[in-house]
Formats: structure tokens, C-alpha cells, sequence
């Protein structure tokens, strides 16, 4: 946890020398003491961050690539002449296991162009579509997916506790 402050301390100061090296370790040891001692953390979890960081990476950078296909799939239905345009709503029911995820899943549907979710409740989703063909399998869409990779890196997907 030091050692992480400490290198975004130096990333973001864009200045190396010895008062904000030192200003930056005397910053970084505090905030590495209030985390274990206010927030229970172990040095075990700490190997943990980067894995979880890389996860919530790759999720972004999927999400920035759906947002880019749907606009263009949006684009073509605004600017075609010939495409019926069919809006739907659709239900499906996901197997993520916590609220936080659903709440991720529910956000990067409604961030998506043609897509808005329009209720959550225990796990049933209700998405508005702009046409059917945007509908398709969004119960193993690749953010379920992603989701599903970052609730079992941290433990929490298949059984080991409760939605």
C-alpha cells in the first residue's frame, strides 16, 4: 500500500526531487496507517490490488469499446433510410451475485447507446432497447462476463455468498 501512494504521488507531482519525495512519503506512510488501521486491511490483501486493478481496467476499456460500437450502431439507424427500427423491452435475469455488480451492469447498459435499464430488482433486469437486434443476449453480454471475472477474482462468484 506505501509503495502504491508513494508511486502515484510521484506520478501525479510530475516533479522529482527530495522535499516532494520526502512530503510524498511522509503522506503515503499516513494514509498507509489509516487504511489498516481504520479500515481493517491486512498486508495479505494488499497483493490483491494490482489484480483487481487490472480487472477494473479491462472493464472500462470494454466499456469504452461497447459505447464506441453502439454509437456507430446507433449512427447507422439514424442516418439509414431503410432500417425499420423495432424498440423492445426485455427481462432477463443474471447470476452476477453482488449488488455492486448488478449496479455496474445496470449503469453500463443505460451508458450504452439504445439501451437504457429501466428496472433492477433482485437480480431481474428490464432494459429498453432501441431495436430487437441490440437485445440480443444481453444476459452473457460482455460485461456479464468481465463482472463475472472480477466477482471471482475477489472470492465472490459461485456460491460463496449470498446475492
Amino acid at each position: 500500500m506505501f509503495f502504491f501512494c508513494f508511486f502515484l504521488w510521484l506520478v501525479f507531482s510530475m516533479k522529482m526531487n527530495l522535499e516532494i519525495m520526502a512530503v510524498g512519503a511522509l503522506i503515503s506512510v499516513g494514509v498507509h496507517w489509516f487504511v489498516r488501521t481504520h479500515m481493517q486491511k491486512t498486508p495479505e490483501d494488499g497483493p490483491r490490488l494490482p489484480v483487481k486493478f487490472s480487472h477494473g481496467l479491462r472493464y472500462a476499456l470494454i466499456l469504452v469499446w461497447e459505447v464506441v460500437k453502439a454509437n456507430a450502431a446507433v449512427f447507422r439507424i439514424i442516418v439509414s433510410r431503410t432500417i425499420v427500427v423495432e424498440p423492445c423491452l426485455v427481462y432477463f435475469r443474471t447470476d452476477l451475485m453482488t449488488n455492486a455488480a448488478r449496479v455496474a451492469l445496470a449503469n453500463s447498459i443505460t451508458l450504452t447507446p439504445g439501451t437504457i435499464t429501466v428496472d433492477l430488482t433482485e437480480g431481474l433486469f428490464c432494459v429498453h432497447c432501441l431495436d430487437k437486434s441490440m437485445a440480443v443476449d444481453l444476459n452473457e453480454s460482455v460485461f456479464v462476463k468481465q463482472l463475472r471475472v472480477m466477482e471471482q477474482a475477489a472470492g465472490l462468484h459461485g456460491g460463496l455468498c449470498s446475492p
